[in-house]
């Protein structure tokens, strides 16, 4: 008979956390970093009687020539991302398949640097960096995809 003892359950799929999960992880924290920003400007313009807060538009409606705006648009470019990710992340962990520490990790430099290159300026210059670390990020992510998938 199978036993049920807390021993049993303990670890039933994933051997144990690897790099690639610590990027996931980091993702997700860089991803939830944007949240405190959009709120600190608010809450500063609210209590400076600047705005009400029912006077805020949508974050993600925001223009990206503010400040605010760019991080908005930084954060929801992240949490598109951030599904795809752990999605290959979470099957490759759970089916015990090829090792993507190095790809998942460059995969997470990548997304920092085009996040902040988005905050800091949506002039030609700053967009064509964000664009390359874009591409640099979704080359990674296909690796990791394709490797996990020839694995299975």
């Amino acid at each position: 008979p199978h036993s049920t003892t807390p021993a049993t359950f303990a670890r039933p799929l994933a051997c144990h956390p690897t790099m690639s999960c610590k990027a996931l992880l980091g993702f997700a924290a860089l991803t939830a970093g944007h949240i405190p920003i959009i709120l600190a400007e608010r809450t500063w313009l609210i209590l400076q009687g600047l705005r009400k807060a029912d006077q805020f538009e949508k974050s993600r409606n925001a223009p990206e020539l503010t400040f605010c705006g760019r991080v908005a648009a930084s954060h929801a470019n992240c949490i598109e991302n951030l599904i795809l990710f752990a999605s290959v992340v979470l099957v490759n962990q759970l089916w015990r398949g090829p090792n993507i520490d190095d790809l998942a990790t460059y995969y997470l430099y990548a997304r920092i640097f085009q996040a902040g290159t988005h905050v800091i300026s949506v002039n030609e210059t700053a967009v064509t960096v964000r664009f390359i670390f874009f591409v640099t990020g979704f080359g990674l992510l296909a690796a990791m995809g394709w490797k996990t998938y020839a694995y299975l």
